[in-house]
Formats: C-alpha cells, sequence, structure tokens
C-alpha cells in the first residue's frame, strides 16, 4: 500500500527541516571555531609543560644513551671501510670465539703460546666458530681474510705462479683470494688494489642459525672448513694472520678475532722452532731480570754498608765527644813527659786482664815486624811480657 501526503503539509515540513538544517551548520561552525581556537592556545604551552613533568635526570640518561648508541653505531658501521685491526673485541655484544682442535697425524698444527697455525698449502683445517644467541634474531655471516702482521695498509695477493696453475676461471675473486672455504652458499669478494675490510680478497660465510647447532647457555657453534692456495714463501716470508669478523646484513662488524697463521711446507718444524725461540727469549727475559735484580740488591748492600759506616762513625764521634769523667775516678788516661801514654784501670775478672795485656802484644809484635830496628818497641814488647807473667801469679 502506498500512502500520499497532502501537498499543504509537504511544504510545511520542508521549512522546517531547512530551517534546522541552517541551525546545525551554524552550530558546527560555532564549535570548529572554539576548538580552533583552544588548540592555537593550548599547542605551545603542552609540550613544555610535558617536558617540565619529567625528572630531568631521567632526560638526562636517555639523551646519554642515545648519544653513547649513535657512536656505538657509528663505530661499528665505520669499521668495515676502513683498515683492519689486529684485535679481538666483541662490540656486538656477541662473545665471538674460534675454538682450534688439532686431530691426529693432521696436515697442520697449532701452537697455543703462540696463537698460530702451522699449515701446508692446499690442506684444509676446520675451525669452530662459537656466538651467542641476541634477541632480536637477525642473519649473522662470518667474513674471513689473511693480512700481513707488519703492514695492514698492504693487501695480500696470490703469486702469479700459482695463480696461473689455478683451474677456477669462472670466479675471478675467488680465483684471486689466497683464502678458501669448503663450506656452501660462501661469497668471496675484493680486488687487487683492496685496502678497506670490505675491499679485501674475502670469503663470507653465512652462519646457520638453526636449532641443530645450538648448545647450552644460549650459544651457536659451527664448524667451518678453509684452505690457502699460497704459502708465505710466495710473499717474501711475510708474517700474516687470519682476521674473522662477525657482520649483520648490513656489512657491521660485530665482533673480531685474530689467528697468526703460516703457510709452510714443514708445520711440526716451523712450529717448534718458533716455541723454542720464544722460550728463549723468555729466560732472556727472565735473566735481564734477575741481573737488574742482582744490580739492585748489591746497590742495596752498598747502601746499607754506607749507612752502617756512617753510624759507627757517628758512634765514635759521640764518644769522642762524651764527657772524659764518665768512669771511676782510680781509672786514668794521661800522657806522660817523654811522650807516651799511661792507662790505669780495674778489671774484674784475671782472665780480662791476661787478655787485655796479650792483646797489646799481640799490636807490638806487628809493629816490630814492620819495623824490626826499633828498639823502643822491642824494650815495650819485653816489658809487656813481664807484665803478663805478674798477672798470671796473680790469684
Amino acid at each position: 500500500m502506498y500512502v500520499v501526503e497532502p501537498m499543504s503539509w509537504k511544504k510545511e515540513r520542508l521549512s522546517i527541516d531547512e530551517e534546522e538544517q541552517d541551525i546545525f551548520e551554524a552550530a558546527n561552525s560555532n564549535l570548529e571555531n572554539a576548538n580552533t581556537e583552544q588548540n592555537t592556545e593550548e599547542l605551545p604551552n603542552e609540550p613544555l609543560a610535558y617536558l617540565q613533568g619529567l625528572n630531568s635526570g631521567n632526560l638526562m640518561q636517555f639523551s646519554q644513551q642515545s648519544v653513547l648508541r649513535d657512536m656505538m653505531l657509528q663505530d661499528i658501521k665505520t669499521q668495515i671501510n676502513a683498515l683492519p685491526k689486529l684485535e679481538n673485541h666483541n662490540k656486538g655484544d656477541y662473545c665471538l670465539s674460534l675454538i682450534l682442535e688439532e686431530p691426529p697425524r693432521s696436515h697442520w698444527m697449532f701452537s697455543v703460546p703462540l696463537n698460530k697455525l702451522y699449515i701446508r698449502m692446499n690442506k684444509t683445517f676446520n675451525i669452530d666458530v662459537k656466538f651467542k644467541i641476541k634477541m632480536p634474531f637477525q642473519p649473522l655471516n662470518l667474513r674471513a681474510f689473511i693480512c700481513f702482521v707488519k703492514d695492514v695498509s698492504e693487501p695480500v695477493l696470490r703469486c702469479q705462479n700459482h695463480l696461473s696453475t689455478d683451474p677456477i676461471k669462472d670466479d675471478m675473486s675467488k680465483r684471486s683470494s689466497l683464502l678458501r672455504c669448503a663450506n656452501p652458499n660462501s661469497t668471496y669478494f675484493g680486488t687487487d688494489q683492496g685496502k678497506s675490510i670490505i675491499e679485501r680478497y674475502s670469503v663470507l660465510v653465512p652462519l646457520n642459525m638453526s636449532h641443530s647447532s645450538h648448545q647450552g647457555g644460549g650459544y651457536v657453534r659451527q664448524t667451518l672448513a678453509f684452505n690457502f692456495a699460497c704459502q708465505n714463501s710466495c710473499f717474501g716470508r711475510k708474517e700474516t694472520c687470519l682476521l674473522f669478523c662477525l657482520e649483520n646484513v648490513n656489512g657491521d662488524i660485530l665482533g673480531q678475532q685474530v689467528l697468526y697463521v703460516k703457510i709452510c711446507s714443514c708445520p711440526k718444524r716451523d712450529r717448534n722452532e718458533d716455541e723454542r725461540k720464544l722460550g728463549s727469549n723468555k729466560r732472556k727475559e727472565a735473566s735481564c731480570a734477575s741481573d737488574d735484580e742482582e744490580v739492585d740488591e748489591e746497590r742495596g748492600k752498598k747502601t746499607r754498608r754506607r749507612t752502617l759506616q756512617r753510624d759507627v762513625k757517628e758512634e765514635n764521634e759521640s764518644n769522642d765527644s762524651c764527657d772524659t769523667q764518665a768512669f771511676p775516678s782510680d781509672w786514668n788516661v794521661s800522657r806522660t813527659d817523654d811522650g807516651n801514654y799511661r792507662l790505669v784501670m780495674k778489671c774484674s775478672k784475671k782472665d780480662m786482664l791476661v787478655e787485655s795485656i796479650e792483646g797489646m802484644i799481640e799490636k807490638t809484635a806487628a809493629a816490630m815486624l814492620r819495623s824490626p830496628q826499633n828498639v823502643k818497641l822491642r824494650q815495650h814488647a819485653n816489658h809487656l811480657l813481664n807484665l803478663k807473667k805478674c798477672a798470671l801469679k796473680l790469684s
């Protein structure tokens, strides 16, 4: 059923609706203007009031943490574009470490005191990379490359003899790289003129963070296999080392470990020789240290001897300056008219008296040996002998 309304009612309803619409639009306009004025007045004060309500110490702490974080990130990002540094670090807090387990009858040897690997050319060695798992998870790679110990700015290049016989032809970076990795998905980088880490001949290995490689304590351990396509004699027997850099997908270095290496034809001989030199140097250093201690001890003895002599001298001077009456009144020391000296004293025991006379006899006998023609000394000796006889007769 359809209902049809009268025309008069429709016109009246239309006029009412138009008036309500005008009132509604005017109210909305006033409300928007009021909100705009209110927001304009409150916006400048609102951030200021918020900051004033915060603790100033927390603001300083947040600011310092932000600055330190930016500095650390900047340092991590710039390392990949700088010359390598022969240092171990874990700036990304991943606790990167290397584990070498030497198998019996292998083609390589490891020296613990030297932290040095000795290996033959084209022979594979296994090394375990261990690092800590951190949240949030991110893909990690390990970059490995060889470097000169005494000149980190000079790139290590292969010799032409071994390079010309290399069977690899399709991958020029791998062909020119002295270090090779047997792990799958390894990628090779670098150029002949490369000086920075990212420009050097290096191999990048993706690390497996699957559950099968997890260890206790939140660590991951993965075995990598490497070999060398030249030996140290190819570049003047310069000392070399391997650098292992833990990187994220952006190339930021999160940790680094250094392993000294010598690629030679007789690893056992060279290792024993280097360790023998190390022991000899340590003995020389210990000998020098002991010599220094002996010199210091001798100096101490001389110092003590001088001090003792000074003390005796001071004591004698104090004795010389003492009061001459500091003994019994019947004791006497005087000078006679003929230029001799007179001593008058008492002894509590006969033995002390005899020993005193014997002491004077010995001194006189020594003087007679130096001057055998001195008549006065002979007479003085005879008088002392007679005095000793009289002393022995005393009861």
